[in-house]
């Protein structure tokens, strides 16, 4: 069998890829409605996107593969929209202040935000293997790193260990990415690990800012970050969106 390259599939499995590894899961009854086709149709094209590896078929549908060995995720994901992401971080700088408890997600976004942090006194919390990697070269910047089971494709500690750890500590300010944000439904993400480390670093944080550049606005995802409502403060390239974090 021929293995083909990503960009040399159909137009209807190339998708069908992309959408899975957007989501991270998708039913089958989901891509047939999406897609238009009959259900034992995205069967098939599933068994043949399982044979070429490009998919992990589950029961009922298809799930992203995760395996370690995707390196270059975060590579691809830092230098996606790169500058959008720099603007967002020279947004969110006004908001941060000498002696401040921050926690970084270990979005691609907030990997920008850590490198343009001053070195001054200020307490960094993070999951991210790469943002403690370039804070520990500032020295006024205390770093703690959140452990947990490490995911290389996100350079990452996520799980169960990780949101516990998290639960552990109180900041004054989280900076956090998504996959998706809709003014209906709120904020989104493409997998159940980042989202629940999130939503840790949400309640373990007395305020909220997402950055989110204009290309997610008005995408979904697949597990909730927060409604509507709960964000407390946007950031996109242009400056910030919404309510501003309050004192």
């Amino acid at each position: 069998m021929t293995v083909l390259e990503k960009g040399m599939l159909p137009g209807r499995l190339k998708d069908i890829v992309n959408r899975v590894d957007h989501l991270g899961s998708i039913s089958v009854a989901d891509l047939s409605a999406q897609f238009g086709v009959a259900v034992e149709t995205i069967r098939r094209d599933l068994r043949l996107l399982e044979e070429q590896g490009y998919l992990r078929r589950t029961h009922g549908g298809a799930s992203s593969l995760l395996d370690s060995h995707d390196v270059l995720a975060f590579g691809s994901r830092q230098s996606l929209n790169s500058d959008a992401k720099e603007a967002m971080a020279r947004h969110a700088l006004p908001f941060i202040h000498e002696e401040q408890t921050l926690m970084l997600d270990p979005s691609s976004s907030c990997w920008y935000l850590a490198r343009m942090l001053p070195d001054m006194p200020l307490t960094v919390i993070t999951n991210s293997l790469r943002i403690v990697f370039d804070l520990v070269h500032k020295p006024n910047i205390r770093v703690i790193g959140v452990g947990g089971r490490y995911y290389e494709k996100y350079g990452a500690f996520l799980g169960t260990i990780t949101v516990d750890h998290i639960h552990e500590f109180q900041a004054d300010l989280c900076f956090h990415s998504c996959a998706g944000f809709m003014d209906e439904s709120g904020a989104w993400d493409s997998n159940a690990l980042n989202a629940g480390v999130k939503r840790a670093m949400r309640r373990s944080s007395r305020d909220h800012i997402m950055l989110c550049d204009k290309s997610k606005e008005e995408r979904g995802g697949f597990m909730q970050i927060a409604n509507a409502e709960r964000i407390h403060c946007r950031i996109n390239e242009d400056g910030v969106v919404g309510a501003m974090p309050q004192g």
